[in-house]
């Protein structure tokens, strides 16, 4: 070999040892690239300093929680971290989910939070569950339920045909000419077909109401069917005199049950509020207002397992989840456009079926509540997909 070629394999040679031991000499960061596997026996378990695929999707969650609990911290939402995470494992969790932002767009314009709070209809929890929602979702647990409640629920329900009726004479009773009695007679068609709309709600509390308790609302029903066909006599053949008699009585018992209804959620309200509060100061031996806001998520466990399940965070999490999914369900079903369905899912969660039914043919004119409700919703779980479209993980925008 001539002396050049011996320079030549002495120099490729050293060249080669080289890059070898620069290779050897690199960054942990630059080792765990997947480019090469030495010829060497692995470990039994991955390294800690690799993440594993669950690991990097753990990671790259914790970015999406981060973002939409920063979002919510600026609309003055109480211990977003925790309220997103929450909401977040109930939507994996389950077979089906609405999407992670509307299901916090619901919690959010619920209670902003605080997931203690009871509600004047004997709503509780992160998702404002009433007794009737929770039995409906069939979530096993306790449930404070008292007579108050009963009777209020019962009142809310039963007085609902006596408000259409009173809405349908006054039609008459304002202007009475041909015109305006066929419209009367066209809103009676429709309260005719909703007149028992939410009956079968109050079927869900036989597990805590008497034989007497529905013996009452079967003759509510009667009475409600006899109130409705006499509109129908005096819409064919009444004078306008008779019909504001008959709107006056209606209207007077309408506000009596809607009294019932009011002073017996009242009561429940009040009664389930000290309860919670004498619980929390016994139990964390502190006044309930500071464990309300220092310890909420904790305090939520402990009352949801010795008072009432919706107190549970977790449990309503879960509940919303179906809950939305239900009404979405039936939101499709009624919106009169497929753009729709968003604003229709969020009024029937606030506002119930017998409302928004009623509503949707005219006999209830107006639902401020709950139509502010069905734009605020659609407007904050934009505001959040639009948070999320700013996460950036391994170079792929997540949306």
């Amino acid at each position: 070999m001539s002396r050049d070629w011996r320079v030549a394999v002495f120099v490729c040679f050293a060249l080669f040892s080289f890059f070898t031991f620069t290779r050897t000499q690199a960054s942990p960061a630059e080792q765990a690239e997947p480019e090469y596997c030495p010829p060497i026996d692995l470990p039994a378990e991955p390294s800690a300093a690799v993440p594993t695929l669950v690991e990097a999707s753990d990671n790259h969650i914790d970015r999406r929680l981060k973002v939409l609990a920063g979002e919510l911290a600026t609309m003055w939402t109480r211990n977003p971290e925790e309220l997103v995470a929450v909401i977040d494992e109930a939507s994996r969790n389950a077979t089906t989910s609405p999407s992670v932002t509307l299901l916090l767009a619901i919690a959010h314009a619920e209670t902003n939070g605080k997931i203690l709070d009871v509600s004047e209809a004997g709503a509780v929890g992160l998702a404002q569950a009433t007794p009737v929602a929770v039995r409906q979702e069939k979530l096993a647990g306790r449930i404070f339920v008292t007579s108050d409640y009963l009777i209020g629920a019962r009142a809310y329900i039963m007085k609902k045909p006596l408000g259409d009726a009173d809405t349908i004479a006054s039609l008459v009773v304002d202007k009475d000419d041909p015109k305006t009695r066929k419209k009367a007679k066209r809103l009676l068609k429709a309260a005719m077909d909703l007149r028992r709309e939410g009956m079968d709600e109050l079927d869900l509390l036989s597990l805590y109401a008497s034989k007497k308790y529905y013996t009452a609302i079967k003759e509510a029903d009667a009475r409600n069917l006899r109130s409705l066909r006499r509109l129908q006599r005096l819409l064919d053949n009444g004078s306008r005199r008779e019909v504001r008699a008959f709107r006056d009585s209606a209207r007077k018992e309408y506000r009596e049950l809607k009294r019932k209804q009011v002073d017996a959620w009242k009561r429940y309200q009040m009664e389930l509020i000290a309860k919670r509060d004498d619980m929390l100061t016994t139990h964390f031996a502190m006044p309930a207002e500071v464990v309300k806001v220092t310890r909420p998520y904790e305090a939520a466990e402990y009352l949801a397992g010795a008072l009432d399940m919706r107190f549970s965070a977790k449990t309503m999490a879960a509940f919303l989840v179906r809950h939305l999914d239900r009404k979405s369900l039936e939101a499709r079903r009624l919106a009169s456009k497929r753009g729709d369905v968003e604003e229709m899912t969020a009024a029937l969660y606030n506002g119930g079926s017998h409302n928004v039914k009623r509503m949707l043919v005219g006999l209830i004119r107006t639902l401020p509540e709950t139509q502010r409700y069905m734009k605020k919703v659609p407007a904050t779980r934009r505001r959040l997909d639009l948070a999320m479209a700013s996460v950036v993980t391994d170079g792929v925008q997540v949306r």
